[in-house]
């Protein structure tokens, strides 16, 4: 484990020593991410490290966990979503490369790898896509009916077939 977390790393340096990172950030460091959540001060725990790949290519794999706010869709109210995520992507693969080992990549700039923007990705794409709450009563406006539940019995629209087959 090395200093203090920075949010843009040399590859090529960190792959030669095998760098492994471990700390925190703060929600507010991802904007992005808090456009789609609600703001409150939350510390994302993350490890992640630079290798080679099973496959030889610069690869970036680390853990990700952190609880979120998001706002339930059936009462606007805000609900808890724990996030606890593995990622292990490529660095700079070529598309050739993605396709033979069906592993997702990431590219640098020059060299150099904006690892926050890389958690924030993550933590995007592990939000579900309709926040609610599992008890589907925290809406009191919002109630089944009674009548929509009961059986509704229709007449059959060939009942007046077979009484017209019972008569002959």
């Amino acid at each position: 484990m090395q200093g203090k977390l920075q949010k843009v790393y040399r590859v090529s340096k960190e792959i030669a020593q095998n760098s492994l990172f471990e700390g925190s950030i703060q929600l507010s460091q991802l904007p992005r991410l808090c456009s789609l959540v609600i703001p409150h001060e939350t510390e994302i725990s993350l490890r992640f490290e630079f290798a080679t790949s099973l496959f030889e290519l610069p690869s970036i794999r680390g853990h990700i966990a952190t609880e979120l706010q998001l706002e339930c869709q059936r009462c606007l109210e805000p609900v808890s979503q724990i996030i606890d995520a593995d990622f292990d992507l490529l660095i700079d693969a070529t598309d050739d490369d993605v396709q033979a080992f069906q592993q997702d990549t990431v590219y640098s700039d020059e060299g150099y790898l904006n690892v926050f923007e890389v958690i924030e990705d993550e933590l995007i794409l592990s939000l579900p896509q309709i926040a609610l709450h599992e008890d589907i009563t925290c809406n009191p406006y919002w109630q089944p009916e009674a009548e929509q539940h009961q059986a509704v019995t229709k007449e059959n629209p060939f009942a007046v077939l077979k009484s017209l087959k019972e008569k002959t």
